[in-house]
């Protein structure tokens, strides 16, 4: 069967201990498979940790890692679902250059338009912090492509929780 590839979550709790997330993104690497984003932080429970990937790969290469990152030791329990069928959310910080004319009012009217938020605006540049679901992040950063310049572009990858 040829399934599709797509963005997919492998949501990973673990104990903290050094090395876990080298054993586990180990896994992903032999397989082949590129991580676009991770993110690591604690969990209410403390030494316990939770690490989600963000990767773009069929439902069946999913499923084989998770049976591979099950016999981590350090490993608590591990999960996987598409992207869209999950809560979730990146933030991500955008440094744009606003030194052509009417460049500043262009940014202002997308930024209001997108609900994201101007945090520093100095002569050259303006840096702005938008907060949504992955995609709608990059739809953000490409609208404001195609208005200036990206100076610099900060993001955090997704964060993801189930419904």
């Amino acid at each position: 069967m040829n399934q599709k590839a797509e963005p997919r979550i492998i949501v990973t709790i673990v104990e903290d201990k050094p090395g876990v997330l080298y054993k586990v993104s180990s896994i992903i690497r032999r397989k082949g498979i590129n991580i676009d984003a991770i993110t690591v932080a604690p969990t209410t429970e403390p030494g316990v940790s939770k690490m989600t990937f963000l990767v773009n790969t069929d439902a069946e290469t999913v499923d084989q890692l998770v049976r591979q990152i099950e016999k981590v030791p350090t490993v608590i329990s591990v999960g996987s679902s598409p992207l869209k069928g999950l809560y979730s959310k990146e933030l991500a910080l955008i440094k744009v250059s606003a030194s052509k004319p009417g460049e500043r009012e262009m940014i202002y009217a997308l930024t209001s338009k997108l609900n994201a938020r101007i945090i520093e605006e100095k002569a050259f540049t303006i840096t702005i912090e938008v907060i949504g679901a992955p995609e709608e992040v990059s739809d953000f950063i490409n609208q404001l492509r195609s208005i200036t310049e990206i100076v610099d572009l900060a993001r955090t990858g997704p964060v993801a929780l189930s419904r």
